[in-house]
């Protein structure tokens, strides 16, 4: 399964150009990078907080694979769940699930 974008066009530009040059204006050239295991950033609409995530971000070393911890904005189903196969598509691309660090995560949880 392949998670479609919910808001694309809306809280954050559609496009793959159109997007990237947003995300570019939000970079912090020449930030010093520091590791990091785990931040907290904001995703309201890249409007809103596109400058926080931009500096969070420009100022982190951002690792091979992460784990993205969300709310459910909706209320709908379970209160916490874990999406353990497929990817999530984005303007830019679709990201893959590491299934055999979710198929862990799951066992341990």
């Amino acid at each position: 399964m392949v998670r479609a974008p919910a808001v694309a066009g809306y809280f954050y530009q559609g496009s793959s150009e159109a997007l990237r040059k947003q995300v570019e204006g939000f970079i912090v050239p020449g930030a010093e990078r520091k590791r990091a295991i785990g931040v907290v950033s904001p995703h309201a609409g890249l409007i809103y907080s596109g400058p926080v995530a931009g500096a969070l971000y420009s100022s982190i070393e951002i690792p091979d694979t992460i784990v993205l911890i969300g709310p459910n904005h909706t209320g709908l189903g379970a209160a916490v769940s874990l999406m353990s196969k497929g990817g999530w598509e984005t303007p830019l691309g679709t990201v893959e699930i590491d299934e055999t660090l979710a198929a862990s995560i799951l066992a341990k949880s």
